[in-house]
């Protein structure tokens, strides 16, 4: 484009001084050289030859620069058209883009006016295009709290520098019936003008699952009320003012349903689930607004009383709704009863930490719960230092498991008929490294609640069988021993009870007839389709099994006849008022023992300690006994020393009595 500039240029030049040129040149010689007419007419012609010739000469060159000037123009113009093109394609391409890009979008001038809008942005709206486009400001859509952070600069920097892009920021957009969303909103600098673009995505449903999710993080599903760690905030916050005011006054009720294990069991966990949905009602309707019910999971619940004018109070609350908790709930066309204990922490002053007022109120429920249920206890110090003992015997008992700490003590059993020896019953003792031997009332409700008894009861039960399999290959065919372990309700509902002994009896060697398991009443009472299925299992493998403390549980007489039990054992209660009172505790014994032999089971007493008790034992018909009349429980070593004592005397006599306490005397 330049070089034909270049050449049109010159060949104006060009003419302009040929031009000149000739016209000095013509006059020079007219003045001085012609002399005479022919000469002038020959010149002259002359002349015009070479004028027409350089004139020819430029009218080609004009021509040819007229001609690279057209070739010039066409080339500009089609690349004015190329470049239209484009621009009218990249324009189709935003605009479509600026259209369908899904979300509401619009270009803002620089004093907040929309001067386009697509399609998206119109429909949330409820106005048309004409409606928006140069008429409103972008905050006319905006809720007020949002427009005070984008005038103040919190939303938005004002300046916004070019290119600049906003991080994206939550408002709620109003459309024109004035119905309000969740939006996200994100705003960027459009470079090289003072417009921006704003784009807008709707997030109400996304909002409304975040709600749904922190709802649920911090409410119980079933009750819909505050979850623990709810109640952990409003209880900090009460800590705090407590702190702060010293007017403020609050209190902690924490309660537990007793035995509603019972209304699952035997309703269903259907009408479980409905009763705590009307107990959570019920005990909501007698509280304030201001104060929080809280369920903790199970049939554990929490009450937060805030701002009480004193500890009377609080107590006066738990009062009421003890009387409340003693009428029915009809759940499901059924009148259910669902008392309950409470624990009570009144003096909150004295604590920094929500945790530890939960943990007090926690051992005070459980404080009454001993104590008969359906009541409340205030907490003191004295509970607390119970508390710390409890936690740190089960401490020491977690520690104990792994040192193998424990050791069993032997209690034989006796015929009673010629108190020889037929086995022995397996006592659990705690060697404690600080405090010594521990008996079981000191340990095993520990164990029962944290679970522990299970891998408690794996070691001595392992302990037992390898202590019996020693002393029965020093007996070799003398005596047939039998070893009776007791088995905790937890324990005996476990799936892998069978498996267990199972190892324990093949790690042993010893064989499964010599094994008694000892089981409670309440223990096979409390799921009995299951308890029937695994006493057969057991029986089959060859393991006996033993009822213990018969008499002091509940039990069904047609459901004892579908077990097949070995034995009953006749609670020491019993057995040791049985002189005392003959016409009370004589009958109960008689008839136990009565019943035992219809079943085509054996009967062993416990606690004998006087011949009296022995001999109306006799005329019962009892065939075993154990207690302190024939010998306390034996160590190890003791036991030891009677098994050799046992083989002296019937090497010495093989038709020597073997009387136990003769057997021990030597």
């Amino acid at each position: 484009m330049n070089k034909k500039k270049r050449y049109i240029n010159l060949d104006n030049m060009g003419l302009i001084i040929i031009g000149t040129g000739v016209s000095f040149f013509y006059y020079y010689f007219e003045k001085t050289i012609l002399a005479s007419p022919d000469l002038t007419i020959f010149i002259t012609v002359g002349i015009i030859l070479l004028i027409s010739l350089f004139t020819q000469l430029l009218i080609n060159n004009v021509n040819r620069s007229q001609e690279a000037l057209r070739e010039a123009n066409e080339t500009l113009e089609e690349k004015v058209r190329e470049r239209t093109a484009e621009l009218r394609e990249s324009e189709m391409k935003y605009r479509t883009i600026f259209e369908n890009t899904g979300a509401a979008t619009i270009i803002v001038e620089n004093d907040m006016i929309i001067s386009l809008a697509n399609s998206e942005f119109a429909n949330i709206s409820g106005f048309e295009k004409n409606e928006i486009e140069h008429v409103k400001s972008w905050l006319h859509f905006i809720d007020e709290k949002t427009q005070r952070k984008i005038r103040n600069g919190e939303a938005v920097p004002d300046p916004l520098e070019p290119g600049q892009i906003v991080p994206n920021f939550d408002c709620k957009f109003i459309d024109k019936d004035s119905i309000q969303k969740d939006m996200l909103c994100t705003l960027a600098a459009i470079p090289g003008s003072d417009k921006s673009v704003v784009s807008l995505a709707d997030i109400t449903e996304l909002k409304e699952a975040e709600r749904q999710i922190s709802h649920q993080a911090f409410h119980d599903t079933l009750t819909n009320l505050p979850n623990r760690a709810l109640f952990i905030e409003h209880l900090t916050m009460a800590v705090k003012r407590a702190k702060r005011r010293d007017d403020y006054r609050f209190a902690v009720l924490y309660l537990d349903i007793d035995r509603f294990k019972l209304v699952n069991d035997s309703l269903g966990h259907s009408v479980g689930d409905s009763l705590l949905e009307a107990f959570a009602s019920r005990i909501q309707a007698s509280l304030r607004d201001i104060d929080t019910l809280a369920r903790f999971g199970g049939d554990e619940f929490v009450i937060l009383l805030e701002d009480i004018e004193n500890s009377e109070y609080a107590s006066g609350v738990a009062d009421r709704l003890q009387q409340e908790l003693k009428r029915p709930f009809m759940v499901e066309g059924k009148e259910v009863f669902a008392p309950a204990s409470f624990g009570v922490v009144l003096n909150t002053k004295d604590y920094n930490q929500p945790e530890d007022i939960i943990r007090d109120s926690d051992a005070a429920m459980y404080h009454a719960k001993e104590n008969g249920k359906a009541q409340y206890k205030v907490f003191d110090k004295t509970l607390h230092k119970k508390a710390s003992h409890l936690l740190q015997r089960e401490t020491d008992l977690r520690k104990s498991i792994h040192r193998n700490e424990f050791e069993n003590h032997y209690q034989p059993i006796v015929d009673l008929r010629t108190s020889s020896l037929v086995g022995f019953e397996s006592l659990i003792r705690w060697n404690h490294p600080q405090l010594g031997l521990i008996y079981p009332d000191s340990f095993i409700s520990i164990a029962e609640e944290t679970g522990l008894i299970v891998p408690i009861t794996q070691l001595i039960a392992q302990q037992a069988c390898e202590d019996l399999c020693h002393w029965q290959k020093q007996l070799k065919d003398q005596l047939k021993l039998t070893m009776n372990i007791n088995i905790s309700s937890k324990h005996f509902q476990s799936p892998t009870l069978l498996d267990e002994i199972k190892e324990i009896l093949g790690t042993t060697g010893m064989p499964p007839e010599q094994l008694k398991l000892e089981i409670t009443e309440t223990a096979l009472m409390e799921d009995a389709d299951e308890t029937i299925r695994l006493v057969h299992r057991l029986k089959d493998f060859g393991i006996k099994l033993v009822i213990d403390d018969f008499g002091t549980g509940y039990s069904s007489l047609s459901y004892l006849q579908r077990l097949p039990i070995d034995a009953l054992k006749v609670d020491r209660s019993f057995v040791s008022r049985i002189k005392n009172e003959p016409d009370g505790n004589r009958n109960i014994v008689e008839a136990i023992i009565s019943l035992a032999h219809r079943l085509n089971m054996t009967v062993v007493a416990e606690g004998v300690e006087t011949e009296e008790q022995l001999a109306i034992l006799l005329e019962m018909n009892c065939q075993f006994g154990q207690g302190y009349l024939f010998s306390k429980p034996l160590s190890k070593p003791n036991v030891d020393k009677l098994i050799v004592n046992i083989l002296q005397v019937s090497q010495e006599d093989p038709h020597a009595c073997l009387s136990l306490p003769a057997m021990l005397s030597n």
